[in-house]
């Protein structure tokens, strides 16, 4: 609010540096340890700007009726019950609604938001109370309809970086299966890759064994026997491990 207020660049800034001195001051003011970027609060904005605007309407709404002997709580009571019947739960953004519903740029948003309205229904509605009654010069004419050219632009860029904001996380969760994918095809490789090597192994051992249980020890010393029969041991021992252990 106040960085809109500024009476020296509030209605000069750039939608890219008013939404930077908004995101600065939030995070320098803020009562809790939340820390929001500017696209975060652009779309928390529009959402809840949506809401203050629909209460808004049922405000007005209630106000117009003149119902004689009703207080302000009474009307607040009835707009509220309004506004609970359409959307199945309570207005929560009272405090909110009542710092704006005064302000001048709010009120021009209201009243332009009522004058669309209208001409989307065909029908002319009284809009008195809501913006201001004194006529408008032609500069302070121009000046409304460009500071409605980029509020149009701004709402209109929200809702395309929401969407980018969707299509990026679609993205990188297809890329983050397509990663896991892709190593678990690599550890299926490494271990066909180990189980290869672990069988040649197993052939070369028993290629050996064989030759060597083969071999005629008949000329051999009592030395080189003893040598031989305990090196077939050995050998058996690695090849037959497997078959000498207990069935589960």
């Amino acid at each position: 609010m106040n960085t809109s207020k500024d009476p020296i660049h509030g209605n000069e800034k750039k939608s890219d540096s008013f939404w930077s001195k908004i995101t600065k001051e939030f995070n320098q003011n803020k009562q809790r340890e939340h820390h929001r970027d500017t696209n975060s609060l652009k779309i928390h904005w529009t959402r809840l700007s949506k809401m203050i605007n629909e209460f808004n309407g049922y405000w007005i709404s209630v106000c117009k009726m003149n119902k004689s002997g009703y207080s302000d709580d009474q009307l607040m009571d009835e707009a509220q019950k309004r506004y609970e019947k359409k959307n199945e739960k309570p207005f929560t953004l009272i405090h909110w609604w009542k710092i704006l519903k005064d302000e001048p740029k709010w009120c021009t948003f209201v009243a332009q938001s009522e004058k669309d309205k209208s001409k989307k229904n065909g029908q002319a509605i009284d809009v008195d109370g809501i913006a201001e009654q004194r006529p408008i010069g032609r500069e302070s004419a121009k000046q409304e309809r460009r500071g409605k050219r980029k509020a149009d632009q701004v709402m209109d860029g929200i809702e395309i970086l929401g969407e980018n904001i969707n299509k990026i996380v679609e993205v990188t969760q297809e890329r983050k299966k397509e990663r896991e994918q892709t190593i678990e095809a690599q550890l299926e490789i490494s271990r066909m890759s180990l189980q290869t090597a672990k069988e040649h192994k197993e052939a070369k051992l028993l290629e050996a064994y064989t030759s060597l249980l083969a071999r005629d020890t008949s000329q051999m010393s009592a030395e080189a026997k003893i040598s031989h029969e305990k090196t077939l041991v050995k050998m058996e021992k690695m090849i037959f491990k497997n078959d000498d252990e207990p069935c589960g």
